[in-house]
């Protein structure tokens, strides 16, 4: 399991990484990846507004698209890939027992108009648009299996010269 983890590494890693969690899993064993879409409706719209759309914290998100293909690469069969709606309904100001209330629309609903703040009007307008596209959705989820070992092959080590090999 990977969850929230793939955006914290520098992309020239990332096949390095995956590769290696292939070679850790048994035949057919199962990763099961999170990761911010940078795609995400909230993405877009910093983006329009001029802010950075990737969270200072991270050194690059990606799309559906980019983490099946790096998945492929490292010799992953993705068995399973969808665009989850949690962060959509969790990311509000609410306290924390009230979190535990969300299961759905109607529940953020009745907590959002307790506490009208810009952030919970944003999310209650947003939400309606997530929920029938679901590629805007924050977060990116990917089940895959261990369809073969990973291919060895030389990358150049970013602005170094040097050469590590993906085995």
């Amino acid at each position: 399991m990977s969850t929230e983890v793939l955006e914290h590494l520098h992309y020239y890693y990332v096949p390095l990484v995956l590769s290696k969690i292939n070679k850790a899993l048994k035949p057919r064993g199962v990763l099961v990846l999170t990761t911010p879409n940078v795609a995400s409706l909230f993405g877009r719209l910093r983006l329009l507004l001029g802010i950075q759309p990737v969270y200072r914290y991270h050194a690059r998100e990606y799309t559906m698209s980019e983490v099946l293909a790096l998945l492929k690469e490292a010799g992953f069969e993705v068995v399973k890939a969808h665009y989850s709606i949690v962060n959509d309904l969790t990311f509000i100001d609410a306290d924390s027992e009230e979190y535990l209330d969300i299961s759905g629309f109607k529940s953020m609903a009745k907590i959002i108009l307790k506490k009208p703040t810009k952030r919970n009007i944003l999310r209650l307008l947003a939400y309606p648009m997530v929920k029938l596209r679901p590629s805007l959705r924050q977060l990116i989820v990917a089940v895959a299996v261990k369809a073969r070992e990973p291919i060895i092959r030389a990358q150049e080590i970013w602005g170094s010269g040097a050469t590590y090999y993906a085995k």
